[in-house]
């Protein structure tokens, strides 16, 4: 249950994340804004982008949306360090439209991997295949073998379950590749 893991430590990022911009102007004064927009145009090529915590009052409206920002934060975090630091703020947009575009159909992936697996571990016992059912609870990676070798259904039917069982991978897949041809 890798992708339980990976959720896990997905969910216990809880700091909201402020995007804050720094630029210098012709006479050499130093200017912070969280509105790019607000930054003149012919400083724009020289911006450096900032991450800051945002503090969000636990009892606001705000405070659900920040914490659904937080794993979003955490990854693009993550981005950021393995592209050695700073992104360019056409980076960071392209980020933030690939989290957007990304992050639904990936968790929708896994709660359907999720499901399956659960399925065939409830499967397992009831079939009195107490060993079978062990393993996919605790390794979950026999689930595709499982699915294949002791299910009792349709050759049809056992494919389209092990395709629906790895599309988090298919689709973790293709949203790595369209981030990085969105960040280079």
């Amino acid at each position: 249950m890798v992708t339980l893991a990976v959720a896990a430590c997905a969910l216990a990022a809880h700091e909201a994340r402020a995007q804050a911009y720094k630029y210098k102007d012709s006479s050499g004064h130093v200017h912070f804004t969280e509105d790019y927009d607000q930054i003149p145009e012919r400083y724009r090529k020289q911006v450096e982008t900032r991450e800051m915590p945002a503090h969000v009052d636990p009892n606001s409206p705000e405070a659900n949306k920040a914490q659904q920002g937080a794993t979003a934060a955490t990854f693009e975090e993550g981005v950021r360090q393995g592209m050695g630091g700073n992104l360019t703020v056409k980076q960071e947009q392209a980020l933030h439209a690939w989290i957007g575009k990304w992050m639904w159909p990936f968790i929708a992936g896994l709660v359907v991997n999720w499901i399956i697996t659960l399925s065939m571990v409830i499967h397992a016992f009831v079939q009195g295949r107490i060993g079978w059912g062990l393993a996919n609870f605790f390794i979950g990676v026999t689930t595709p073998v499982y699915v294949m070798l002791q299910l009792e259904q349709t050759a049809l039917v056992r494919v389209g379950l092990l395709f629906l069982w790895i599309a988090p991978m298919i689709v973790g897949g293709m949203a790595g590749s369209d981030l990085a041809s969105a960040l280079h």
